[in-house]
This record gives C-alpha cells, sequence and structure tokens, in this order.
C-alpha cells in the first residue's frame, strides 16, 4: 500500500514541477494513412526531462524524504538518471547514478553538470545494481534501482498515466500500446485501468526484451534472448535483466493483449511517420508502440500509444549486454 500523504505530496510536487499531466494527442492524419478509427498519442516526452522517467524518479525521491534520507542512489543505463538528479536537485537532496563502466550514455555529461554523482562499475548491469544496493545499505542510502525495495512505488507512480489518459478520452480505449523497457510502465499503466475499473488490451512491443520474448513465445515468465546486442535503436528497451518483467508479463495476457518484437527498422519507420504526418519528434523506441499498432489485424477501435520518450535524447554505440 502506498501511504495516503505520500501520494498527495506527489499530486503537488506533479503539479509545481510540471512533471505529468502530459498531452494526449489525436493523430487524425496518421488514422487516414493507416486506416485506423481513432489513434491518440500520449506525449510523455513533454516531461522536463524528455521521458517519462521523471514520474517515478518524483515518487521515489519524495519517499525517501519522507523517510527521512537525504541520499538517493540508483543503477541505471537510460534516461532515469538524468530524471532523478533533477528531481533530487529540485528537492534538495543528493543523487548518486551507478553505472556499468561500459556504457557511455550522452546524458551521463548533463547528470554531472546538474552536481550529480556518477559511480562506474566494472561489470553489468546487474553488478552496478548489487553494488549500488550495497553501498545504499552500508551509508544509510536510499535506494531507488528499478525493481527494488522501491519497486512497488515505481509501478504505482505510473498509474497516473492510465488515469490521464481514461479523463482525456472520457471513456476507457480499446488498446494501449506501450514500449517495454523494464516493465514498469506497462505494469503500472495496466495497474491504473485496473483501479479505474477499466480493461482495455495491452500491447507490449521491444526489441531484444526477455519479457516480450516470453509472451511471443506464449509463457507466462521472461525468456533471455540469446546474442543480444544493443544498438542505438533498441536501447531504451533491450534487456534479459529486466526488475519488473513478470508484472509486464501479466498486463498484457491479463487484459487479453499481446506482445510484438519490433525490428529497428520498423521503429525508425514509425518515428519518421509520426513526424512526417504530425509533426511529432518521438524517439524510435518510443516509436515502436505505433508500429505495434499497425501490425494488429483490428483497425476499427479507439488506440493509445504511450510515447516514452521524444526523439533525440541520447546516442548510444551498439554492444552487447544483460540488463535494460
Amino acid at each position: 500500500m502506498i501511504p495516503l500523504e505520500l501520494v498527495r505530496e506527489y499530486e503537488r510536487r506533479m503539479k509545481s514541477l510540471r512533471i505529468g499531466d502530459t498531452p494526449l494527442k489525436r493523430c487524425s492524419k496518421i488514422e487516414k494513412r493507416l486506416g485506423v478509427r481513432r489513434l491518440h498519442v500520449k506525449l510523455e516526452g513533454e516531461n522536463p526531462t524528455g521521458t517519462h522517467k521523471d514520474r517515478m524518479a518524483l515518487l521515489i525521491t519524495l519517499d525517501a524524504r519522507r523517510k527521512g534520507l537525504d541520499t538517493v542512489a540508483a543503477a541505471t543505463c537510460g534516461n532515469y538518471g538524468i530524471a532523478l538528479n533533477y528531481v533530487c536537485e529540485k528537492l534538495g537532496m543528493t543523487c548518486i547514478i551507478y553505472i556499468p563502466s561500459e556504457f557511455e550514455g550522452t546524458r551521463n555529461a548533463e547528470i554531472a553538470e546538474a552536481g550529480g554523482r556518477l559511480v562506474r562499475i566494472d561489470g553489468s548491469y546487474e553488478d552496478a545494481i548489487r553494488t549500488c544496493s550495497r553501498d545504499c545499505h552500508e551509508n544509510g542510502w536510499h535506494d531507488a534501482s528499478p525493481g527494488g525495495l522501491s519497486k512497488e512505488i515505481g509501478i504505482y507512480s505510473y498509474t497516473f498515466i492510465a488515469k490521464e489518459v481514461a479523463q482525456s478520452l472520457g471513456r476507457r480505449p480499446d488498446w494501449v500500446s506501450v514500449p517495454v523497457g523494464n516493465g514498469t510502465i506497462m505494469a503500472g499503466v495496466w495497474q491504473g485501468f485496473n483501479s479505474m475499473g477499466m480493461k482495455p488490451h495491452m500491447l507490449g512491443t521491444s526489441n531484444n526484451n526477455a519479457a516480450i520474448r516470453g509472451v511471443v513465445s506464449k509463457r507466462r515468465t521472461p525468456i533471455a534472448v540469446p546474442d543480444m546486442t544493443l544498438t542505438h535503436i533498441n536501447d531504451p528497451l533491450a534487456g534479459n535483466y529486466l526488475p519488473d518483467a513478470e508484472d509486464a508479463i501479466r498486463a498484457m495476457l491479463d487484459s487479453n493483449g499481446t506482445g510484438m518484437e519490433i525490428s529497428d527498422e520498423e521503429m525508425v519507420s514509425a518515428s519518421q511517420i509520426l513526424l512526417e504526418e504530425e509533426n511529432l519528434e518521438i524517439l524510435p523506441a518510443s516509436a515502436s508502440t505505433l508500429a505495434g499498432i499497425m501490425r494488429l489485424e483490428t483497425k476499427s477501435h479507439t488506440f493509445v500509444s504511450i510515447a516514452t520518450a521524444r526523439g533525440n535524447l541520447s546516442s548510444r554505440r551498439s554492444r552487447p549486454r544483460t540488463g535494460p
């Protein structure tokens, strides 16, 4: 259970920091192009750091402060680090980000310039999580790594996306397409709709991702992708170690939805369609949600694509890895 006072503080801080309440844009030109009845895109890139990660970072940091802690630490390979650092700076707290040594995300410079502390760890994403957890325990810091002690809070932070979608539409959408990385946002959006008595079909999209591979293989458990190669396109989504994989799989299957493996080429193409038709600059990995909708046989429904990040947030060199 999430304490009510924490939820209320979260709602207040979202307004003051302009996190959440992102636009839901109807894409009439793409509707005509694809023959889709109704298509809306939820523009999470309008959050302050350009991604949905601001939502989770804020709620977890507020929980740390509520517990009397002034330092938040997390292992991350992506945009969560800049989001966590942004929120900590606004709340007057210290942020420490643990990164696998082989990772060279360009946003690391932003974290350092903003006063965040970067700790490079020799090894994998899992090694970074373990080291972060150990240091948090020894130093009395709040462990904000995905899937850790803040797992339920992280998932809950994304329930607000579902509530905003339902409020904007005035009804339940038929299909909601969500990119799957760690699995947290899929689990949170599904939980949000369930809390309102709504059960849209949840469509998960990804590339080289164990949770999606599990759904595609008709399993209820993640299946590791052998010889996985990270590219600058699939980087935000690829991974074999996914903290909230099982929750994401349950969301897709319990909603009578599905999962789809979307190629890099399909992601880029969908991103180009969004730019050409609607003047929306969306990160290709986020545009995978549109690519998934394009693959569905059914077209006579109301579809919502959750675009989790705006375009050109980072550029990463291709390399193998096991973590998201």
